[in-house]
């Protein structure tokens, strides 16, 4: 019997085990059921929440739609008006290129005039001092000439 008692006391010791194992995993499975229930409700007002926003969003979605719809014809409209804006001041600016290059033409024009008569001016002066030069050289001789007819009259009659 002893070897029957033996057995039979470690098939007890196992069954306590068992049991307590048994145990241990209910209170897990409880716990775990638990968490499930928790996690149940967590979904469930998560779904409601979804609910709810996705009206808020959809009614976001159309605002936004609208306002980009409003926004690029806004934007559509100033660069249209931009655009128009350059092409008119690009014109002026060729009109204004036109006139100033004209003046400038002119201006060039009077300037090369203006240079032709300087030049004929200076070359007119250029022959009057020539002119003057030598008139000058004809007189300095002249003066010398009667200087010394004088100095020989006047030792003629002081001598």
């Amino acid at each position: 019997m002893t070897q029957s008692g033996d057995r039979l006391d470690r098939i007890e010791a196992l069954l306590a085990t068992v049991a307590e194992s048994n145990a241990a995993s209910t209170q897990r499975l409880d716990r775990v059921e638990a968490g499930l229930d928790r996690t149940e409700k967590i979904v469930e007002s998560n779904a409601r929440a979804i609910e709810a926003w996705s009206s808020r969003i959809e009614g976001s979605i159309a605002e936004a739609e609208e306002v980009s719809s409003s926004m690029s014809a806004n934007t559509n409209r100033r660069m249209e008006e931009a655009v128009t804006d350059t092409v008119q001041m690009i014109a002026d600016l060729g009109r204004k290129h036109d006139d100033n290059e004209q003046r400038f033409n002119t201006l060039l024009e009077d300037a090369r005039a203006d240079r032709a008569e300087m030049r004929a001016a200076r070359e007119q002066w250029q022959l009057e001092a020539q002119a003057n030069a030598t008139e000058h050289r004809a007189f300095t001789q002249n003066i010398q000439v009667l200087l010394a007819e004088i100095a020989r009259l006047w030792q003629r009659v002081a001598g």
